[in-house]
């Protein structure tokens, strides 16, 4: 019988807990709201979803292989905030403690080893829940594959993304290399936006067959169609490097085995002296012992 293997973008919900909780310290005067909200979200995560496969993914460093492609990838974001600095690494030690297993890779972000992971487990047989509320991460969707936006409570399927995002699941990294993404610096076609592309995928088949049927893109029954083309030829190149920025990596560096994914709780005396050194006695008292 196929077990259900949940999968934590652990980024998302250190950066969602850092700008959404007061600010706190540890007794040492450390800061650590990110680090209490990261723990008070994954201990419900675990009272209410009670996970048999079970990880979290992290990005190991700002510089990935993303970087190397085109040095402006989020450039646009500085450098984090320095009451969160020193909590990432806080962070991922929590999550350790609570007896999850904990991922990261030089070089690739927690979007690649969701991915790889993702593929691992499907290929044992196991179904995949996504824990994000990333929209990029809908391009993993597909059978047995599904994302569960903790913060609102809502799931995401294959189905639902044409409804969501105006373009199929396999789609979506079509649709961010024509449109970019602002907050990754991606900068997909000048002039082309979300409805413009929606419209092209609806078209053509992806990225490939647009540029390839380009003659025939003024004739659609688009606003604007008369220019577009003009958009898509000058954008061409920078529509290439998008997607190969937008497109998660499967092959990820990974010694994370299945078997190794099992939750079986915290250790109690390791995860309860953590607590006590950084104020954190709310999240170790809600986390399922061995």
């Amino acid at each position: 019988m196929p077990r259900t293997a949940w999968l934590i973008d652990g980024m998302a919900y250190v950066f969602r807990s850092f700008y959404g909780m007061r600010p706190m310290a540890a007794p040492d005067g450390t800061p650590i709201n990110a680090v209490y909200g990261l723990g008070m979200t994954l201990q419900k995560l675990l009272a209410e979803r009670k996970p048999e496969l079970l990880a979290c993914c992290f990005d190991a460093g700002a510089h990935t292989f993303r970087n190397e492609m085109y040095p402006a990838y989020k450039a646009n974001r500085g450098e984090p905030p320095k009451d969160l600095i020193p909590q990432f690494d806080i962070c991922r030690e929590l999550v350790a403690r609570m007896g999850i297993a904990t991922v990261t890779s030089p070089g690739f972000e927690a979007d690649d080893l969701i991915a790889t992971l993702t593929v691992r487990l499907r290929a044992a047989g196991n179904e995949v829940v996504i824990v994000t509320g990333d929209k990029d991460l809908a391009q993993l969707l597909g059978p047995g594959v599904r994302i569960f936006d903790l913060a609102r409570d809502v799931w995401w399927d294959a189905d639902g993304i044409p409804a969501r995002l105006g373009v199929r699941a396999d789609q979506v990294v079509d649709l961010l290399a024509l449109t970019g993404d602002a907050v990754d610096n991606i900068p997909g076609v000048r002039g082309v936006g979300p409805k413009a592309a929606a419209a092209l995928l609806s078209a053509f088949a992806d990225l490939d067959a647009v540029y390839e049927g380009l003659e025939l893109v003024e004739s659609l029954p688009i606003r604007g169609a008369r220019t577009l083309r003009g958009k898509l030829e000058s954008g061409r190149e920078s529509a290439r490097i998008s997607h190969r920025l937008a497109s998660v990596r499967t092959d990820a560096t990974c010694a994370l085995e299945v078997d190794q994914m099992a939750y079986v709780g915290a250790e109690a005396t390791a995860l309860d002296a953590f607590a006590e050194k950084w104020g954190l006695r709310a999240v170790a008292s809600r986390t399922p012992r061995r």
